[in-house]
């Protein structure tokens, strides 16, 4: 049922959200936030700078596995990282949730 009316993803993201900082811990945390989960598995994070997004592309591979472990394997299969500033962070929070 949760597959037909599509809120298996919604959940999966609201999870993923609601752990994001047991995932990256509290400092990236601070700096850095899930915005989206595409259908193809892609996580769409917003960094508050170059630097930030950065070091969250470093992470890539530790970051995959821990998300897995969160939501399940597979689910996430990339993270893209963009860098915005406290408007844009906030901006369309509940896009693709």
């Amino acid at each position: 049922m949760l597959r037909s009316k599509g809120w298996e993803r919604r959940l999966t993201a609201a999870r993923l959200v609601a752990r994001w900082t047991e995932v990256v811990g509290p400092t990236v945390a601070n700096h850095c936030q899930p915005r989206r989960l595409e259908e193809d598995g892609t996580l769409l994070v917003l960094a508050d700078s170059a630097a930030w997004a950065t070091q969250l592309s470093y992470l890539q591979g530790t970051l995959l596995d821990r998300l897995a472990a969160i939501v399940g394997p597979g689910v996430v299969k990339q993270v893209r990282v963009r860098t915005g500033d406290s408007r844009t962070l906030g901006r369309g929070s509940r896009a693709g949730y």
